[in-house]
C-alpha cells in the first residue's frame, strides 16, 4: 500500500470515529432533553444535526474519491465498503436523535406517565450498543461486535414492554393519548437506532472476517 493510500484510509477511519462520537452525544442529549424537559437542549440537538449531515457528506466524498482514484482491493476495499455503510447508518441514527429532540419540545411541561421510566434505560442500552460497535470498529474486534448483536433482543423486549404498558394505561387515562403516542414514538426511534448499531457490528464482522451475518444468515467469502 502506498503512503498516500495509507494516509487517506487513516483519515476516513478517524473521521468515522469522530462522527460516531458526535452521534452518540446527540442521542445522549436528546434523551436527556426529554427526561429533563429541557427545551433549549432539545433545540440544540436539532440545530447541531446539520453538522453531522455535513460530516456524513464529506466522509462519503472521501471514500468515493479513494475508490475511484486508488482502486483498492481485498482488505482495503472491504474497509471502504464498511466505512461507507457505517457513515450512512450513523447519519440515520442522528436523525432519530433529532426526532426525539422534537418530541421533547412537543411534550415539555407535562408530567410523564409511568412507562416513561423505561425510556432512559432503552436510551442507555442503545448508546452502549453504538459505543461498543465503534470500539469493535476501532480495534477490529469481531467478538465485541458479536456481543452487540446479542443485545438487540433486549432492546426489542424493552420496546414491546413500553408499548404494552402505554396501551394498558391509556385504557384508563384517555386524556394521555397524545403523550402515550409520543412515548411509543420515542421508544421506536431508539429501537431503530439500536438496529442501526447492530448494522455497524455486522459491518465490522464483514470487514474483519469477510463474513456476512444478516437476517440470521452466515456467509463467508
Amino acid at each position: 500500500m502506498s503512503e498516500k493510500m495509507h494516509e487517506r484510509l487513516e483519515s476516513v477511519h478517524k473521521d468515522i470515529i469522530f462522527l460516531a462520537n458526535e452521534v452518540e452525544d446527540a442521542l445522549f442529549k436528546a434523551v436527556k432533553s426529554l427526561r429533563k424537559q429541557d427545551v433549549e437542549l432539545a433545540k440544540k440537538v436539532k440545530e447541531d444535526d446539520w453538522k453531522i449531515n455535513r460530516q456524513e457528506v464529506n466522509i462519503e466524498k472521501q471514500i468515493l474519491e479513494i475508490m475511484a482514484l486508488q482502486q483498492p482491493v481485498a482488505v482495503d476495499l472491504r474497509f471502504l465498503i464498511v466505512a461507507l455503510k457505517m457513515n450512512n447508518d450513523l447519519e440515520r441514527m442522528a436523525d432519530h436523535a433529532k426526532s426525539i429532540a422534537k418530541i421533547a419540545i412537543k411534550i415539555s411541561g407535562e408530567p410523564f406517565m409511568p412507562p416513561f421510566e423505561h425510556i432512559e434505560r432503552l436510551g442507555k442500552i442503545t448508546r452502549r450498543m453504538l459505543h461498543d460497535s465503534v470500539q469493535a470498529f476501532i480495534h477490529r474486534d469481531s467478538d465485541l461486535a458479536r456481543e452487540v448483536l446479542d443485545r438487540d433482543e433486549e432492546v426489542d423486549n424493552l420496546y414491546d414492554k413500553i408499548t404494552e404498558d402505554v396501551f394498558a394505561l391509556l385504557e384508563e387515562k384517555q386524556d394521555k393519548i397524545r403523550q402515550g403516542y409520543e412515548i411509543i414514538n420515542t421508544a421506536k426511534h431508539l429501537e431503530r437506532a439500536a438496529d442501526l448499531a447492530t448494522n455497524l457490528s455486522e459491518d465490522v464482522i464483514f470487514m474483519n472476517d469477510a463474513e456476512i451475518v444478516r437476517y440470521g444468515i452466515n456467509e463467508i467469502e
